[in-house]
């Protein structure tokens, strides 16, 4: 699925014209980097949640040449899927 796609079917199931969705969708994105940045959570009504997890340093493999490589520790955002969504797909 698009963007466009995802526009056009929020559209047509609230009857928002696509300009106000689309605003809607960039905004969410602006609010959720925003609110990441502080480490904070997004939740998302339906499908689940956006957090932070830290990462520890680890060591790694350059897969071209087999080289070892360090892997520095670094801040990851990983989406925990929400019960309802989860038993609507079981």
């Amino acid at each position: 699925m698009t963007k466009a796609d995802l526009i056009g079917k929020v559209s047509k199931a609230t009857g928002v014209p696509q300009t106000a969705v689309e605003n809607v969708l960039n905004a969410l994105g602006e609010v959720a980097a925003s609110e990441l940045r502080q480490s904070g959570e997004i939740p998302l009504p339906g499908i689940g949640k956006l957090k932070i997890k830290q990462r520890a340093a680890r060591e790694g493999r350059n897969p071209r040449t087999g080289a070892t490589i360090q892997v520095p520790a670094k801040k990851a955002v990983v989406f925990s899927v929400g019960k309802t969504l989860k038993e609507t797909l079981a």
